[in-house]
């Protein structure tokens, strides 16, 4: 079970500075809006408010009379305020109230003649900022050791960033006080972030393991982190990459107590996307090992022809059955689970997951392609047992194509044998039938277009025909058809099931758009089939129609090698150029995110189980990140 404490997450101050960077861009329409440096040490928040067009600047120099600027949380030293009006540049100042009410404390204490003393980093933006309110004279205290600067003839008097260590302050002040130093002192360390870490804290004692997230550069995150640690096994990520390639690796289960929390500069929305991902994470680690145990049992009952012939084909075609992702299947048992909650769907994932293993055999021969699940295919397995009769019929392919077939009905079989007798039987079936039409429909286009436009320079290709690909042959079979068929086995009202499948349908076709871009520019290790096959195939994607319909300067030097068999590396890193170079690439990769993006705002509006929603929240996320 996943845990979050009392309190965690941004504080007042951080809200201020994020909103308000929305709020003028919103009513700035037509300026450009700018952020004085990092608004928070967290690179997550300055990212999002890039993509909306709030960038960050180091230099105000480069402003003009007609931008706005926006003064971080952490605040600014007095001199920044007096060179931005003396320039003349309009600003707003997001810095965090407490911030600024040190930055009054150390002003007039230093005109009364106090010598400062900052208890934080040295190179934290917040201190640096606050030395700016007595002409940049602060002794700054990382350390202890760095208390020999004082002198006992001065007369001092004492902050704290809003960040730093509670422990840490105490202790300066606990040592002045003893050695009878003359200073006063305020104790601004944020109110926030003290119940942030006690509360963590208090969580941690009952936890298998805590994860806090945060900026990597964030010092209250990382003295969060540092009080976790010392209570259970902690882990601090700022990544949501690094993240998943640890959680993968893990053996978490529902039984695992897991706490999760963030500082102060953490948006809750950040968290909850690490949870998210872990909680798909969990879901899927389960589901699989309970997928592929029903399947090697399918597998199992499958070994049993006379006829030693037959026997081979059925036994590659079980070789090919096995040690798939069973991501469709896990698929189909969520959405069994928006309505009951228990095994039943297990059969119907293991059918589903032979009916893909039958496609995927015919897509192979489709497309002469020699790995697939890191495996031989099976076409390409009987050209190389039949080298020896030095024939060039196809026999291969067509024995290939045998086990393709038998798998459909091995699908057909199972689905019959263990739902005949469920009301939704007949729904169930009608629908599996659907898609596979549409499936074969998208295979047909899949293999027209590719033809067509090698041969005919003349052909007029849209955008539209490759994304009606997308949609019928990985859309509908890969993300669509496994959901509504678990919604179909539960029960689940019509309405219900067109919602979902209108809302689910864009993320099928950015899980393609991400497959054609990992197709070329990822490699064979990873994805366990050749990166080249779709260049020698003529495949029409996106990263293909771009450059045909927008950029036909760079066609002629992709259609040198686009097509080309027995592809060298030397011209796979041309064509990979070529697709960068001419904008193709970013176009894809805005497309699929504009896509996952659409997807998961409909489904965080959804009032469906709040599990269910959150394992489909980490499944986006999953798909954003994988490699393979």
């Amino acid at each position: 079970m996943i845990y979050y404490p009392k309190m965690y997450g941004t504080c007042s101050g951080a809200n201020k500075a994020i909103q308000m960077a929305y709020k003028l861009k919103d009513e700035f329409k037509d300026k450009k809006i700018y952020i004085y440096k990092e608004i928070l040490h967290n690179q997550y928040i300055i990212d999002e408010l890039a993509k909306n067009g709030i960038k960050t600047i180091e230099d105000y120099n480069l402003l003009t009379k007609d931008d706005i600027l926006i003064i971080r949380a952490h605040g600014e030293s007095k001199n920044t305020y007096d060179e931005l009006n003396k320039k003349g540049i309009t600003y707003y100042d997001a810095t965090c109230i407490n911030v600024s009410k040190i930055h009054s404390l150390v002003e007039n204490k230093y005109n009364e003649g106090f010598n400062i003393v900052i208890v934080g980093k040295k190179s934290h933006p917040e201190v640096n900022g606050t030395n700016g309110w007595c002409n940049n004279s602060a002794i700054i205290i990382e350390t202890l050791n760095d208390l020999k600067k004082l002198n006992k003839n001065d007369k001092y008097y004492s902050v704290s960033q809003t960040t730093i260590s509670v422990d840490l302050f105490n202790d300066v002040i606990n040592y002045l006080k003893e050695n009878n130093y003359n200073f006063e002192y305020d104790n601004t360390i944020c109110n926030h972030q003290k119940l942030i870490q006690s509360s963590s804290i208090e969580l941690a004692k009952d936890m298998d393991v805590m994860f806090v997230i945060g900026g990597e550069k964030s010092s209250n995150t990382k003295e969060l982190f540092n009080e976790c640690s010392k209570v259970c096994e902690s882990h601090f990520f700022s990544n949501l990459t690094d993240f998943y390639n640890f959680i993968k690796k893990q053996n978490y289960t529902l039984k695992t107590k897991i706490g999760i929390t963030g500082g102060a500069s953490t948006l809750k929305t950040q968290i909850y996307e690490f949870t998210h991902l872990l909680e798909f994470t969990i879901y899927y680690n389960s589901r699989y090992k309970d997928i592929i145990k029903e399947m090697n049992k399918f597998n199992n009952s499958l070994k049993q022809d006379d006829n030693e012939i037959v026997k081979d084909v059925i036994n590659k075609f079980i070789n090919m059955n096995s040690d798939g992702k069973c991501l469709r299947g896990c698929l189909i048992d969520l959405g069994y689970k928006l309505s009951k909650d228990d095994d039943y769907a297990l059969a119907l994932s293991c059918a589903y997951e032979t009916f893909e293993t039958s496609i995927l055999i015919h897509d192979d021969i489709i497309d002469n392609s020699i790995l697939r699940r890191g495996k031989e295919t099976i076409s390409y397995s009987y050209e190389k047992e039949f080298k020896k009769y030095n024939s060039s019929d196809n026999t291969p392919y067509h024995l290939a194509l045998c086990a393709g077939d038998i798998g459909f009905f091995y699908t057909n079989e199972l689905i019959n044998k263990k739902y005949k007798n469920d009301k939704n039987f007949s729904k169930l079936l009608s629908y599996y039938n659907n898609i596979v039409i549409n499936t074969i429909k998208g295979e047909i286009l899949d293999v027209y277009l590719p033809f067509i436009e090698s041969h005919d320079k003349n052909h007029l290709l849209k955008e539209s025909d490759i994304l009606e690909i997308y949609k019928l042959k990985t859309s509908h079979y890969t993300i669509v058809g496994p959901f509504i068929l678990g919604m179909i086995l539960g029960n689940s009202s019509q309405k219900d099931i067109d919602k979902l499948s209108k809302i689910l349908e864009p993320l099928g076709m950015a899980f393609q758009i991400k497959d054609d871009i990992l197709g070329i520019f990822s490699d064979i290790n990873t994805i366990g089939k050749s990166v080249i096959s779709d260049i020698e195939e003529f495949k029409q994607t996106i990263l293909y129609s771009y450059i045909k319909i927008n950029k036909q300067d760079y066609l002629d030097d992709l259609l040198k090698y686009y097509g080309k068999k027995n592809l060298t590396n030397e011209e796979l890193i041309k064509v990979q150029r070529i697709i960068n170079e001419s904008g193709s690439l970013q176009y894809a990769k805005d497309k699929m995110d504009e896509m996952f993006y659409i997807t998961k705002t409909n489904i965080q509006s959804l009032n469906i189980k709040e599990n269910v929603k959150n394992i489909l929240l980490g499944f986006i996320t999953y798909l954003e990140l994988r490699e393979k």
